[in-house]
Formats: C-alpha cells, structure tokens, sequence
C-alpha cells in the first residue's frame, strides 16, 4: 500500500514521540468486520507497519466498530483507529480510544482521551521499597513495643496492625517523603554541580557534595524501581536491572484494564463518574433492602418449656464438688 510506504518514509524521519490518526480504510484482523472476511494481503501488510515500525494499536472503548452501513446487507468494521509510538506511551501512559456519537456521517468520532479517575481517597498500601530505608525495620518493632491492648490474640494483632497503618501514614508524609520529589530536586543539584564545574570548576567540598548527590540519586531511583514493580505485579522480574520503564507500562496496562468507561443498570448506559458512583449505589441498595418487613413468628406453636423450679436450678452457680463430679 502506497499509503504505508509514505507513512513509513515520515515515521523513520522523525527521531521524537509519534502519533498517527485517521481513516486507513482497512481493518487489522478479522473480527473488525461484523459480518467476517478471509485474511487478505493488505490486512497482513497493515500489521506490519505497525509491528515495523513499533507502534502501539490501543483497544476502543465505547463500541466495537467505527464506520457502518445500514440498509441491505449491512456491515460494520473498524477502519478508524490512532496508532502511536512507545515513546509517546511513556509521556503519556493512561492514553485511551475512545468511539463517539456520529450525528451525521457513517463514520463514528474517535477521541483520543487521557483516563481521568475519580475514585475517591485511595486505600493504604504497604510499599516495599520502605523496606530499602535505613531504620524501618527498627522503627516497626518500637511502634509494635508502643500499643498495649488487652484482649484475645487476634484482637491484639488487629488492633496494632491498625495503629501502624497510622503511624506509617504519617511518616511515609512527614519522613520518608515523595520519591518523585526527591528526584526531581537530587537532579537540578546534580546539574547545578556540573554547570558550575564546566564554567570554573569545583571545590573540594563541591565534589563530595556531587558524589553524595548522585549516590543519593541512584538510591532514589532504585526505591523508584522496587515501587513501580509492585504496582505492575511483573514479580517475576527482579528489581534492580533498570526495569523502570517496563514496570511503568505494566502498571499503565493494568490501569487502563481495570479503568471503567460506563456502566448498565437496568438497560440505561452510565457514563459519567458521579452517575455511575450513584448508580451502583442504588442498585446494590434495593439489592440488599427487603421489599416488604417480614419475619417468622412462633406464636401458636406448642413448644416445650422449663418450669419455674428446673429454670431457677439451672440459673444457680456452679459448685466445686458439681464440677468434680461431671470431671471424674
């Protein structure tokens, strides 16, 4: 396809993060076609483009097809579509398609859309990479040594799990602090050091401070990589071999897998985030609320019952040759 070849010729010219959207007026596989179609050439040369030249063909949310035919023998496919580089997923990780309403023409609006989460406060969780600082092991047991509460075991495990979430809380704000934070502001050290060095080189003490800075950096950058993996779930794959950027598109896939666009409750479509929050509200509300107040009743049944005498023996204390006698 003359098409590709040119698209080709201008993706291997530009050095930056690409994005590529339109009309190709040809699906990928087979299933983009409702009513199906062999595999052809031109199916297998548009997977190729795409595979040459590393470009990311990312899901369509909102409907499976973006151009369609009414009318005698109607066909639906996907012929509209963005494509962009690996680069421009890493500026931009929670990118997503998305099929729009089409008042008019035959072909459905694609909006190339960044993900916006509404979800509220997120849950505490419990990052590995405070396991990498000097102390936090120490810290715990001084923390765990701190609450004294009486009660069965169990209630004392929760009792000092949950007053360690809280600690932790605020150490994670107060102590250890935001790792991007830390990075950004180890890296305009680092460059002020080296300006300076290139215009009228360093003092003694300069150089140290350079060292401890990228010493610090590279540390920062390891914690980096441990909390990343633990979002991706890629355990698999050890920390420490700078890993970042797979760790990061992992996360950005679950993300995204995870994200929900709309919702249907009773055949009406949902897809804004508070009439979503209020519609899973309200059907798991009449879910689990009783139409009517009903409960069994026992009046009229003939029950067995204690006499007055039997009910004051067996309200009586026990006494130590009673309990001699039911053990031996």
């Amino acid at each position: 396809m003359r098409m590709l070849e040119e698209l080709g010729r201008v993706r291997d010219g530009w050095s930056g993060p690409w994005c590529l959207g339109g009309d190709f007026n040809e699906i990928l596989y087979v299933y983009e076609r409702n009513t199906g179609v062999c595999p052809s050439n031109a199916m297998a040369e548009f997977r190729d483009f795409i595979n040459q030249k590393a470009l990311v063909d990312l899901s369509l949310r909102g409907g499976d097809f973006t151009w369609s035919r009414s009318g005698v023998g109607s066909v639906a496919s996907r012929l509209d579509r963005f494509l962009m580089s690996v680069d421009w997923e890493e500026f931009f990780p929670d990118m997503v398609q998305k099929r729009m309403a089409r008042p008019f023409s035959d072909h459905f609006s694609i909006c190339f859309e960044t993900l916006i989460s509404d979800r509220g406060k997120p849950p505490f969780r419990f990052e590995n990479m405070w396991l990498e600082s000097e102390g936090f092991s120490d810290l715990i047991s001084e923390w765990c040594g701190e609450l004294r509460v009486p009660g069965f075991a169990n209630f004392l495990v929760t009792s000092k799990l949950k007053f360690l979430k809280e600690k932790l809380k605020v150490w994670n704000k107060e102590i250890f602090g935001d790792i991007k934070a830390r990075k950004f502001h180890l890296l305009e050290s680092i460059n002020i050091l080296d300006s300076k060095e290139e215009a009228s080189g360093l003092s003694s003490e300069e150089c140290e401070q350079t060292a401890v800075a990228k010493a610090e950096w590279a540390k920062i950058s390891f914690l980096e990589e441990i909390s990343w993996r633990q979002k991706s779930r890629a355990l698999w794959l050890n920390a420490g071999d700078r890993n970042t950027k797979f760790f990061h598109r992992d996360a950005s896939l679950h993300r995204k897998f995870n994200f929900i666009s709309f919702i249907e409750v009773d055949g009406i479509r949902f897809d804004t985030m508070p009439a979503m929050k209020s519609a899973i509200l309200g059907f798991y509300k009449s879910l689990f609320t009783e139409s009517k107040a009903w409960r069994p009743q026992v009046d009229g049944l003939l029950l067995s019952q204690l006499q007055a005498t039997k009910k004051e023996s067996v309200e009586l204390p026990f006494y130590e040759d009673e309990v001699s006698r039911a053990l031996f």
